[in-house]
């Protein structure tokens, strides 16, 4: 990994932290979130997934205001450290957690906040 390479890694691990201790406090069922990029093309590639609990209803939590809410609270946190992914937040997904709370892959995978 180059240098510059890992300091956007972590720019964009510390914003989506903080992003993520803020959705813990303040939207039901929220658990985590975790982000994978592609360092060639970060601005194009990066995807960042919100996990509920099992039991949430996904299709009217992704419009909802409280769904609304946090892909603007991730998209602002990117923002901030110049991170510009695009307006329609397609790269934003939700999806919920298996009933133990596992997801498919490894953890090297993907980064969980």
């Amino acid at each position: 990994m180059r240098k510059k390479d890992k300091k956007a890694e972590n720019d964009i691990i510390e914003v989506l932290t903080e992003a993520c201790d803020e959705a813990l406090s303040s939207i039901a069922d929220f658990r985590w979130l975790s982000h994978e990029l592609d360092y060639s093309n970060i601005q194009q590639s990066l995807t960042v997934r919100c996990v509920f609990d099992a039991d949430a209803d996904l299709k009217t939590l992704n419009n909802s205001p409280e769904g609304l809410a946090l892909k603007q609270l991730i998209r602002d946190k990117l923002r901030s450290v110049g991170y510009l992914p695009g307006n329609n937040m397609n790269w934003i997904e939700f999806e919920l957690a298996s009933p133990k709370g596992k997801r498919k892959g490894t953890a090297s995978e993907r980064k969980v906040h």
